[in-house]
């Protein structure tokens, strides 16, 4: 695994809910996950060695999510710039236990963590029934925020 350059945490300080893999190739690659304010966090597989899996785990807004999954902004794009200028890195066990937690600004993530520019989101043909579905389920969860805002303002 690669170098880190960041600040250890004790633990992973969020309470997240898988919501959908958005890629999967003998596993997931890209999740959604939420918290209990439904604010969406994506994971991101980076590494892995004998005994970790590694994971970029960063916040990102509803409206980039939505331009993300409508291929409109790039990955690399979500990670190079987090809503909150920070990512975590997350080593993860066999048995899904997080082991190292990292505080790590995008600048310093190791060159081979940063997905290419035209890193896009891409339904292919062997995946298109299942992210078709993976696409509503984010379009209906970001439609509900949407409304909950909207009625929380006009009251």
């Amino acid at each position: 695994m690669e170098k880190l350059i960041g600040y250890k945490l004790n633990k992973f300080p969020l309470n997240l809910t898988s919501i959908v893999d958005l890629e999967y190739f003998d596993g997931p690659l890209l999740s959604l996950f939420e918290n209990e304010y439904g604010d969406s966090y994506l994971y991101s597989w980076c590494d892995v060695d004998n005994l970790y899996n590694r994971w970029l785990v960063f916040r990102v807004a509803q409206p980039t999510l939505k331009l993300y999954i409508e291929g409109q902004i790039s990955l690399h794009e979500l990670i190079v710039n987090p809503v909150d200028g920070f990512l975590y890195s997350l080593d993860i066990d066999n048995a899904l236990q997080v082991k190292n937690t990292y505080l790590i600004l995008p600048e310093n993530l190791p060159a081979i963590y940063v997905p290419e520019i035209d890193s896009y989101y891409e339904i292919s043909d062997l995946n298109r029934a299942t992210a078709e579905e993976d696409r509503l389920l984010i379009y209906q969860k970001i439609s509900r925020e949407s409304q909950l805002i909207s009625g929380s303002i006009d009251r």
